[in-house]
């Protein structure tokens, strides 16, 4: 059941995210963002009837408690897409979506909305903070400069 929930959104989202695949309860793709080529998980939980989507990077190196603050408040910003840390510290951009069982469709639409929103916070707000505070490598700093969005 959970892989023929996610087989059949895969077959409706692979248009816009090529090379989904779907192993037991979890979808994946990779995300190729200005901030990084990223891996983009569907986690799919069968009680709660949701998916959740999420990338994780790592907390950039050098930023204080200032940095956590511009967390939170991003999260004000965006209703969809959220982000937190999870239990190994690694920083965590995540959704839920509910599952609509009896119309797929709808809920791969969602997904994808989720994943531009989920884009536009990576591109447009986190790179934009990590290069304004000048936290990022020489490479990911010219990354960054080098693929303005």
């Amino acid at each position: 059941m959970n892989t023929d929930i996610l087989d059949a959104l895969k077959e409706l989202m692979e248009p816009e995210l090529s090379e989904l695949k779907v192993e037991a309860a979890t979808m994946q793709c990779v995300l190729d963002v200005r901030y990084a080529r990223l891996t983009l998980w569907f986690d799919f939980d069968p009680q709660a009837e949701s998916i959740r989507m999420y990338v994780t990077v790592p907390p950039p190196a050098g930023a204080g408690p200032e940095f956590l603050v511009w967390c939170l408040s991003t999260n004000t910003l965006y209703w969809d897409v959220k982000l937190g840390l999870d239990a190994n510290g690694m920083l965590l951009v995540h959704a839920d979506v509910d599952l609509d069982q009896a119309d797929l469709t709808s809920t791969a639409r969602v997904l994808l909305e989720r994943v531009a929103a989920m884009r536009e916070l990576l591109d447009d707000e986190l790179v934009r903070y990590l290069v304004n505070h000048k936290l990022g490598t020489p490479p990911q700093l010219e990354r960054w400069l080098t693929r303005e969005s």
